[in-house]
């Protein structure tokens, strides 16, 4: 870990205290050799003064069980049919499941208890079959989570709900978590599964909007396992309902819920509502960390140094890129002397951060403010970043008489021997 691993990290931690979190596990994580580790994370949130609520899957047991037993089940998710003896079995196994959580917890110091904070009806027809035992939720009991949460007291809450009759029935865990997100006014879904995310989405795509969210199942529902499916749905109803950010995490790396939760770009897929990355103006408060992130930079001569002074006085020129209210890149529209070009300047994306296309939304923006100020091309000067401005829509330029007198002669006083590159602003 580096330094600038720590500041990522430490921006989190206030932003994360006192806030809720809803973490949603399914049974198939419980029973894995994973399970060890998310217990040390979930010590490591409530640590933080985060308010954690643990919700639990159990198809993995139910199909378990049901296959020792030899009884063909209906349904093991809470999606579907539930007939009496699948909800007589599931019962079983969610109460061993629920005291070898208890006893997991335990060893870690986490203090639990199990509520049933689940109100529902029977769903009734489905698909036009009666769904037997097969649960729709009406209400979130708020008010028993607030209170064990107030004492410190990590509430487990299991695949099952109760009717207004006192029944009992099945429900689905992804529902439940989404209903108790939005009955809390938590922060945060973390659905915890053994199916990694990246085996279904592109590696540039770990962040989605809502709308996105729907177009990428839109088009690959029948391509993806019935799991992840429930699990995206879930969390664009949430998002659109009011929980800010959904997170869909693989259960197998070691850091799987920190990994997630404290890096900008994470290690699963998010889900959000609220302003993910955001390409502003920069600021008087953003000089110390912009020399900060430039500092390697101009050591591996990518760009020029800066004085604080300097960038003081072209700070109007400066462009920066947040992920999470941290600076991970920026890049300057510099006017010189001469109304139609100016240039590309300062631009750098943070180490660690490479490979997420932020370079490109850089240069994009750069374009924007270029056509905004009224300028039709642009010009870059670049010893290392050539090709990529190229496939950006510059291309390599010899006619030096092109650059503004004043750039033009500083240019051919500092003998880098940088290539000049042009683009002509479509308007």
């Amino acid at each position: 870990m580096s330094f600038g691993d720590l500041r990522s990290i430490l921006h989190y931690v206030p932003q994360f205290r006192g806030a809720t979190f809803v973490v949603a596990l399914d049974g198939a994580v419980i029973d894995s050799p994973d399970f060890s580790s998310i217990l040390l994370d979930l010590a490591v949130l409530r640590s933080l003064t985060i308010r954690v609520v643990l919700v639990h899957g159990a198809a993995a047991q139910i199909e378990a069980l049901g296959e020792k037993r030899g009884v063909v089940l209906s349904n093991a998710d809470g999606t579907g049919i539930t007939d009496e003896a699948t909800l007589e079995l599931s019962m079983d196994a969610i109460s061993r499941l629920g005291s070898s959580l208890m006893q997991s917890l335990t060893t870690v110091r986490i203090r639990a208890a199990s509520a049933n904070a689940v109100h529902a009806h029977p769903a009734g027809i489905l698909d036009g079959e009666n769904a037997g035992f097969t649960g729709t939720i009406d209400r979130i009991d708020a008010e028993i989570l607030r209170g064990f949460l107030d004492q410190d007291i990590l509430p487990v809450v299991p695949p099952l709900a109760f009717d207004s009759g006192g029944r009992i029935l099945r429900v689905n865990s992804d529902a439940v978590a989404r209903e108790i997100a939005l009955a809390l006014g938590a922060q945060k879904i973390i659905f915890l599964s053994r199916d990694d995310p990246a085996r279904h989405v592109d590696v540039n795509r770990r962040q989605m909007s809502c709308d996105e969210a729907g177009s990428f199942l839109d088009a690959r529902r029948s391509g993806c396992p019935s799991g992840f499916v429930s699990k995206i749905e879930q969390a664009r109803r949430a998002v659109r309902d009011g929980v800010p950010r959904v997170h869909l995490v693989g259960s197998e790396r070691d850091d799987a819920l920190l990994g997630e939760l404290f890096s900008n770009e994470g290690i699963g897929l998010m889900i959000y509502a609220d302003a993910y990355l955001k390409v502003r103006s920069a600021q008087r408060s953003d000089i110390d960390e912009l020399r900060l992130m430039m500092h390697q930079a101009v050591e591996d001569q990518q760009i020029l140094e800066r004085t604080r002074g300097e960038l003081l006085d072209t700070l109007d020129d400066f462009v920066v890129l947040e992920i999470d209210g941290n600076i991970v890149g920026c890049v300057a529209v510099h006017a010189y002397d001469d109304p139609a070009i100016a240039e590309l300047a300062c631009l750098f994306v943070k180490r660690g951060h490479s490979g997420q296309g932020y370079g490109q939304t850089l240069v994009q923006a750069a374009c924007d403010r270029a056509r905004r100020l009224g300028f039709t091309s642009l010009f870059a000067l670049s010893t290392q970043a050539a090709g990529y401005l190229e496939r950006a829509g510059f291309r390599r330029c010899d006619e030096i008489e092109r650059l503004p007198p004043s750039r033009r002669e500083k240019y051919e006083g500092n003998r880098r021997n940088a290539i000049l590159l042009l683009n002509e602003l479509a308007s």
